[in-house]
C-alpha cells in the first residue's frame, strides 16, 4: 500500500533488494514481474554490469550515455534480440518493430505529419467526444458504484484511438475491444526463451493463439482499408482521417506510399501500442489523484475554468492536468525498458561495454533514480510545472523512449489523457475501494496487479453531501 512522508504521498512500488536475484530467481522475476529485478543499486549507480552465462548485460541510468546510445552514436547500438522478437511477433512492418535502415527511414518521414502539433490538435475534438461519452456512462450509475478503472481507461483509449484513425468506426466497436483484450492476456508477458535468446523457430508457449485472437480485428481492418481505397479514388471529399492520411501519405524524399502491409502493421501498432499507453498513463494517474486530495481539487478547479472554452487553447490552459499525467508517466512509465545490444567495443559511464553486451535502459529505473532525481519516489506534480519543468534534464525523464525512435504518437498520447483526465476530474470523485491492495506490475505494460476498483460519485452529490454534514 501507499505511505505518506508528512503530507506527501509515496506511492507503492518494490523496495529493491541489496543483493541481485540468482539467475533462477532472475527468470522467474521477469516473467512474474519485471520490476522486482531491480536491485538497491541500480537506483543508486550510473550503470550496473551483470547478466547470465551465456549473456552480458549493462543497465544504464547515466544521461549522458543515454544520449550515446539513442542520439549520437545509436548505430553502434542495434535493437536486441528480445525487443525484435516481443514486438516483431505480430507487427513486422510496425514502426515500433522495424530494425534501422532504409524501410524504417522511409516510414518515420512518411508517418512524421500526421503526428505533429497541427494534426495532433485537430484529434482533440474526438477524444472529447469518447470522454464525454464515458461521463454519460458514469452519470447513469448511481454514487457509490464500483467500475473498474483500467478496463474503462482501456476502452476509452481504444474508442478514442479509432475514432482517430477510422473515422467511420471499425466493424463491431465490442468484437474489436474484446480481441484488444485477448491480445494483451495471450501476448502480453515477456516469454523466458526469449530471454535465454532461443530461436526465433522454437515456439513461444505464451504467445499460442494470437493468430486466433486477431482474427476479428483483422477482418475489421480489412474491410475498412478496403473501404477507404475505394471511397479514396471516387470521393475527393471522403474523411481524410489518419487512416486516409497513411493510405494517401508520399515520402517526401522517393514519393513512395506505404505497402498494405505497412499500412495494416502500424495501425496495429498505434492502436495495441496507443491503447496501452495511454490507458495505462490514465489509470496511475487517477490512482495518484485518489489519494491526493490536495491534487485532486486543484485538477477539478482547473477543468472547471477551461472546460467549456475552444478545444486548443484548453489543451494549452491545462497545466495542471498534464503535470499530473507526466508525474504518473514518471512514476508508473508504461514500456519496460529500452534494449539494445552493442554492435562493438565501446565505453559507457567509464566502464567498458563488451561487444554483444545487452545495454538496458529502464525508464522506471531512470525516473526513480537517487543521483537523477529529487525524492524520486514521492508523488509531486510541481516537477513538471512551467518553469521547474525546464529544468529537467532531457535524457532522464523517458516514458516514450528519446532519439530517432522515440515514440511517434508521445504527444498524441500525453494530450488524451490530459483531455480524458480533466473531464473526468470535473465531474466525478474517484475514490479506492476500501481494503483493495494497489501493487504495479509489468504485463505488456505498467498496470496494477488486481485492476483498480474504485467507486464513482457525481462530484456535485459529493459538495452537497459535505455540506449537509457541516
Amino acid at each position: 500500500m501507499h505511505s505518506f512522508t508528512g503530507s506527501r504521498l509515496r506511492p507503492p512500488a518494490p523496495t529493491p533488494p541489496l543483493r541481485p536475484l540468482g539467475p533462477l530467481a532472475l527468470l522467474k522475476a521477469l516473467r512474474a514481474n519485471p520490476l522486482e529485478c531491480w536491485t538497491k543499486a541500480h537506483f543508486e549507480e550510473p550503470i550496473v554490469l551483470g547478466g547470465f552465462p551465456f549473456m552480458r548485460y549493462a543497465v544504464v541510468s547515466d544521461p549522458t550515455a543515454i544520449r550515446k546510445i539513442l542520439v549520437e552514436d545509436h548505430s553502434a547500438y542495434r535493437k536486441s534480440a528480445i525487443e525484435r522478437r516481443v514486438l516483431a511477433s505480430r507487427m513486422p512492418n510496425g514502426l515500433v518493430s522495424v530494425e534501422g535502415g532504409e524501410q524504417w527511414q522511409r516510414l518515420r518521414r512518411t508517418l512524421a505529419p500526421m503526428f505533429g502539433r497541427t494534426m495532433t490538435a485537430g484529434f482533440a475534438r474526438a477524444m472529447t467526444r469518447v470522454a464525454d461519452d464515458l461521463v454519460e456512462r458514469w452519470q447513469n450509475l448511481s454514487d457509490g458504484s464500483v467500475v473498474e478503472v483500467k478496463a474503462e481507461m482501456s476502452r476509452v483509449a481504444l474508442e478514442a484511438l479509432i475514432g482517430c484513425i477510422f473515422s467511420e468506426g471499425l466493424g463491431d466497436p465490442k468484437a474489436v475491444c474484446d480481441a484488444t483484450t485477448r491480445y494483451y492476456a495471450t501476448c502480453g508477458g515477456l516469454d523466458p526463451f526469449d530471454v535465454l535468446g532461443l530461436p526465433d523457430f522454437v515456439p513461444r508457449f505464451t504467445r499460442l493463439g494470437a493468430q486466433h485472437v486477431l482474427r476479428a480485428f483483422y477482418e475489421a481492418l480489412n474491410a475498412a482499408i478496403a473501404e477507404r481505397r475505394r471511397s479514396l479514388a471516387t470521393e475527393p471529399n471522403a474523411p481524410r482521417d489518419m487512416l486516409g492520411a497513411m493510405l494517401a501519405a508520399k515520402d517526401p524524399q522517393t514519393g513512395q506510399r506505404m505497402t498494405e502491409g505497412e499500412v495494416k502493421d502500424n495501425v496495429m501498432t498505434f492502436i495495441f501500442g496507443g491503447q496501452e499507453t495511454t490507458s495505462s498513463a490514465l489509470t496511475w494517474a487517477i490512482y495518484l489523484l485518489s489519494q491526493s486530495p490536495e491534487w485532486r481539487e486543484r485538477v477539478a478547479e482547473e477543468a472547471d475554468d477551461v472546460i467549456g472554452g475552444p478545444v486548443p487553447d484548453a489543451l494549452d490552459a491545462l497545466v495542471q492536468t498534464r503535470a499530473v499525467v507526466e508525474e504518473a508517466l514518471r512514476l508508473y512509465p508504461p514500456i519496460i525498458g529500452i534494449t539494445r545490444t552493442a554492435l562493438r567495443r565501446t565505453e559507457l559511464a567509464g566502464r567498458i561495454i563488451d561487444r554483444g553486451t545487452m545495454v538496458v535502459i529502464s525508464p522506471y529505473v531512470v525516473h526513480r533514480h537517487r543521483l537523477l532525481w529529487n525524492d524520486p519516489d514521492i508523488f509531486d506534480p510541481t516537477r513538471f510545472l512551467p518553469g521547474r519543468s525546464k529544468t529537467i534534464e532531457r535524457y532522464t525523464f523517458l516514458p516514450f523512449g528519446v532519439g530517432p525512435r522515440m515514440c511517434i504518437g508521445a504527444a498524441l498520447a500525453v494530450q488524451e489523457a490530459t483531455v480524458v483526465l480533466a473531464t473526468l476530474m470535473r465531474r466525478f470523485v474517484l475514490e479506492l475501494v476500501p481494503g483493495q491492495s494497489v501493487w504495479p506490475v509489468i504485463d505488456f505494460t505498467m498496470k496494477p496487479r488486481d485492476g483498480l476498483r474504485m467507486t464513482v460519485t457525481g462530484r456535485l452529490s459529493r459538495a452537497l453531501s459535505h455540506a449537509a454534514e457541516w
